[in-house]
């Protein structure tokens, strides 16, 4: 199991890049978006665009479900909840 250190420097890795901010706050706007929207985001190419979804997905930010033939992408709030809570007991310290 990682610790929550581990967890909040790869969190804060992947927020480290103003595109996957970005990414991140549309979609929590939205409330989900597909693929093909998460390219109109960024208006950047398609490679670009899921590499840093994948980055945001890996970090637990993001949640990628298969949904027929498409991926709805929505933000993972738990874990950005607990991020928050563990960035504020750290800075306590």
């Amino acid at each position: 199991m990682k610790s929550s250190e581990d967890h909040i420097v790869k969190i804060a890795k992947a927020l480290s890049d103003r595109t996957r901010v970005r990414i991140l706050q549309d979609i929590a706007k939205r409330g989900s978006v597909t693929c093909g929207d998460a390219i109109n985001v960024a208006c950047l190419s398609q490679p670009t665009v899921s590499h840093h979804i994948k980055v945001l997905v890996d970090a637990g930010l993001l949640i990628a479900e298969k949904d027929g033939r498409h991926v709805i992408i929505k933000v993972n709030k738990e874990v950005l909840d607990e991020f928050t809570e563990l960035v504020s007991v750290s800075a306590k310290r």
